[in-house]
């Protein structure tokens, strides 16, 4: 699964719960976990992730910083618009019409 981790060029691994829903003849996808929070960080001027505490200051610590906000993106999603977020490697899962793996 392609996640908040994942970085140009690196590769595509581990896992992420969301649910698949066929409503309207359509699949749609909804994910309450990343459709009320995100993670607040940064890229620096060489491309490297670097944290940002919630009042703006650089902190060394690699934990990740959570923020909390409804994004209605992750709410019956279109699959083709979900896997720029959610690439999971079984295409059967991606149900678009041209899997991307």
């Amino acid at each position: 699964m392609k996640g908040s981790g994942y970085r140009l060029g690196g590769t595509v691994e581990g896992a992420n719960d969301y649910c698949m829903i066929y409503v309207s003849n359509s699949w749609r996808f909804v994910d309450p976990h990343w459709g009320s929070q995100f993670v607040i960080n940064s890229v620096d001027n060489n491309g490297d992730w670097k944290m940002i505490r919630p009042d703006g200051e650089e902190t060394e610590q690699q934990e990740e910083q959570i923020g909390y906000n409804c994004d209605d993106f992750y709410f019956l999603t279109d699959p083709v618009a979900l896997v720029y977020t959610h690439l999971t490697l079984d295409p059967r899962l991606q149900v678009i019409c041209t899997p991307l793996v």
